[in-house]
């Protein structure tokens, strides 16, 4: 066994070529810049809560400050007190209460991005780099250590370190000097893409860095026509099962393949064979051709060739009665349908000779699984897959994988195999949800439902 190990950097995708990161990479993601006034509104929800927990301490505590400021604080009379346990326990509360909330606030900033006020007015704090969650230290810790030492300078450092400095960003991005110290970035996630949502980032990333391309044509499959630039018509096959994967022809009509003529009098069929059973339909005859008129002689004849005298004349060749051609069967008349009782049992579903499951995926199409299926954007088998049944699915979200799952057949039922997708596939059964781990099949029941991506199929017989 040969054990590779990565000893490179992780690549950070979103910078320009001096490593900073870049404002347009962000805005391609989806990721919109947290506005001034939900910002400020966010910071006042916090500071009114503070306020509001350190209350009792303000109250009880400010006259003997204020004692203390104008020099008549007498500690025998203030011990003698007799509210002085009071003063003591609110003090405590307040304190005990105050240092609960500032730490919840720290953890939660740097682990998710999100406080109080952050949450109330949607906002989300990420990395500027990396645009994940901003770290416990730098992001949450080293910010709201320079908040507390803007406070060093009365009234002014607050005022120019957390409300003005923001106007001064050169990316205008409403990153202030807090933003900064800390390398954070205020995100909107009512306005835009929440970058906490990892099954939309990984959808985003992986969209900016493989844009789409209009121009290139999907490859043929059973549910698409072949010919994508003609009128298309849907046309559902005649089979046992209902039709499940119809024929697509154009406007003109479809093609038909030159075939031998029948012979005279032969019993021809009226309808294509059956593409299940390969039965052929109503039988009908073919009227005998009319013989080719001789042609006319030239009026310079070539040289002909006589044949010698016969021995004996010729029998005479015995003329072929007509075949009588079949007289048309009246139709019957309407017949009225005997409706079933309603708690009739649903009748079950046949499916044709080879077929081992059908499936009908979200969109309404019909899969019969005779071998291995393969279900994706762009799906192919892989080395020793032999020959597969390759069903693309048409995702926009880029949800789905080119190879996302594998239908295949066994002795004993149909099992489903994610093939190491990116998003993940599950089987719904009785409401439950149970995921698929890559590489391990699951069989599957009738009425199961099968999600990958953001798509599913059902499972309708087994």
């Amino acid at each position: 066994m040969i054990w590779e190990i990565d000893d490179h950097a992780p690549e950070v995708e979103g910078l320009d070529a001096h490593g900073r990161p870049d404002p347009a990479y962000a805005e391609s993601l989806g990721l919109r810049a947290a506005g001034r006034g939900a910002r400020v509104l966010a910071a006042v929800i916090e500071w009114t809560v503070a306020v509001l927990i350190a209350l009792p301490a303000i109250i009880a505590l400010t006259p003997v400050l204020a004692q203390a400021v104008a020099g008549q604080f007498d500690p025998e009379k203030f011990f003698a007190r007799g509210d002085l346990v009071w003063l003591i326990v609110a003090a405590a509360v307040s304190q005990g209460l105050m240092i609960a909330y500032v730490v919840v606030q720290l953890v939660l900033h740097g682990r998710k991005g999100v406080t109080l006020g952050k949450a109330i007015c949607g906002i989300r704090s990420v990395n500027v780099r990396t645009l994940e969650r901003p770290g416990f230290w730098r992001g949450a810790v080293v910010r709201y250590l320079v908040a507390y030492a803007s406070f060093i300078v009365p009234l002014i450092g607050p005022v120019l370190v957390i409300m003005l400095s923001p106007l001064f960003d050169i990316e205008r991005r409403g990153r202030g000097w807090l933003d900064l110290a800390a390398a954070t970035w205020f995100v909107d996630v009512r306005g835009g893409l929440n970058p906490y949502d990892q099954k939309r980032m990984r959808i985003a990333r992986k969209r900016v860095k493989t844009p789409e391309h209009e121009e290139k044509a999907p490859l043929p499959s059973l549910a698409t026509p072949v010919h994508r630039d003609a009128p298309a018509e849907y046309v559902p096959s005649a089979r046992l099962s209902g039709g499940v994967i119809g024929a697509h022809r154009a406007a003109s009509g479809p093609a038909v393949e030159p075939a031998q003529a029948p012979a005279p009098g032969a019993l021809v069929s009226s309808t294509p064979p059956s593409l299940a059973t390969g039965a052929p339909g109503p039988a009908s005859f073919a009227p005998a051709p009319a013989p080719a008129p001789a042609p006319a002689p030239a009026s310079d004849p070539a040289p002909a060739y006589v044949a010698p005298p016969a021995a004996s004349p010729m029998p005479p060749v015995p003329v072929a009665e007509p075949v009588p051609v079949a007289e048309p069967v009246p139709a019957a008349g309407p017949v009225a349908a005997t409706p079933a009782p309603a708690d009739a049992p649903a009748a079950p579903v046949v499916a044709p000779a080879g077929v081992r499951a059908i499936l009908v995926l979200d969109t309404g199409e019909r899969i019969e699984v005779r071998g291995t299926t393969l279900f994706g954007r762009s799906p192919s088998a892989a080395p020793g897959e032999g020959e597969a049944l390759l069903v693309p699915v048409v995702d926009d979200t880029r949800s789905v994988s080119k190879t996302h799952i594998a239908v295949m057949p066994a002795r004993r039922g149909v099992f489903v195999v994610d093939r190491a997708s990116t998003n993940g596939s599950a089987v719904v059964r009785g409401g439950a949800e149970t995921a698929l781990p890559a590489g391990h099949p699951a069989e599957l029941k009738t009425g199961d439902t099968v999600r990958f991506g953001d798509r599913s199929l059902q499972v309708e017989w087994v």
